[in-house]
C-alpha cells in the first residue's frame, strides 16, 4: 500500500520543515506550499490524503483556499485540518465548517495532538504506520 500524501500549507518555512520532517518519520509522503496559489495547484495535481492549510498566508487566506478546494470536485473530499496562531470564535467555527475545513488546531501544536488530527481524517487502510 501507498504511504499517504501529505500537504503542509504554511509559509513559515522552519515549521512547515519540522511538521513534514514528523510526518515523514511516521511513513508520510509530504508535499509543502508556501502561499494558497500554490497549495490548491499542489492539491489538484497530487490528491493529497489530507491538507493541514495554515489560515494566515501571504497571498490569500486560508479560508479563500479551503473554499476553493471545497468547490472543485477535483479536490472537494480531501480532509483539510485548519491551523493558526488564534483560536476561531463560534461564528468563525461554523465558517469553517461550510468551506471545509473539517478539524482545527492551535499552533504551537502537540505532537499527540498533531497525530491524532492526522489519523482522524486519513481514508480507512492509509493510516500511517505509528
Amino acid at each position: 500500500m501507498d504511504s499517504p500524501l501529505a500537504l503542509i500549507v504554511e509559509d513559515f518555512r522552519d515549521l512547515a520543515t519540522f511538521v513534514a520532517l514528523l510526518l515523514v518519520a511516521r511513513g508520510f509522503q509530504v508535499l509543502l506550499a508556501e502561499t494558497g496559489r500554490a497549495a490548491i495547484r499542489s492539491a489538484m495535481n497530487s490528491n493529497p490524503s489530507f491538507i493541514l492549510l495554515d489560515l494566515r498566508l501571504p497571498d490569500m487566506n486560508g479560508l479563500e483556499v479551503a473554499q476553493e478546494l471545497h468547490e472543485s470536485p477535483l479536490t472537494e473530499q480531501i480532509p483539510i485540518i485548519g491551523w493558526s496562531v488564534e483560536p476561531p470564535s463560534n461564528p468563525e467555527q461554523e465558517t469553517l465548517r461550510l468551506v471545509g475545513i473539517m478539524d482545527w488546531l492551535q499552533k504551537p501544536v502537540s505532537l499527540k495532538t498533531l497525530d491524532a488530527a492526522v489519523e482522524r481524517f486519513l481514508p480507512k487502510g492509509l493510516h500511517s504506520s505509528t
